[in-house]
């Protein structure tokens, strides 16, 4: 098949959009039952998902907005040039909370 000069196609996307579904009362959320202004919200992170610190700039603004205070936990867990105990991580994550009110951790988040 040839394609003439000033010819256009019309190259039509294979993926379906997904369907809408209403989520449960209550499932997956979590309520506070006050305002946030002046909760300690952790935000756990780990560097395994390469966008995730975009999400946490986010996070960090609109929970600042809102008026929470983020403490933001950078967890390396492993490296290969220095690989960690898993003792040192969970201590780490100890002390951490008890820095917090309540806290968003895990890549599931």
């Amino acid at each position: 098949m040839t394609m003439m000069v000033g010819e256009k196609w019309t190259i039509l996307s294979p993926v379906a959009r997904p369907p809408v579904r209403e989520a449960a009362e209550g499932a997956g959320s979590f309520k506070l039952g006050r305002s946030l202004a002046g909760v300690r919200v952790g935000l756990e992170v780990d560097y395994a998902w390469v966008s995730y610190p975009t999400v946490i700039d986010e996070w960090e603004k609109l929970l600042t907005a809102d008026g929470a205070v983020p403490r933001t936990l950078w967890v390396e867990r492993n490296r290969s040039d220095a690989p960690r105990e898993p003792n040192e991580v969970k201590a780490e994550v100890e002390e951490w909370s008890k820095l917090i009110d309540c806290g968003v951790v895990g890549l599931g988040n």
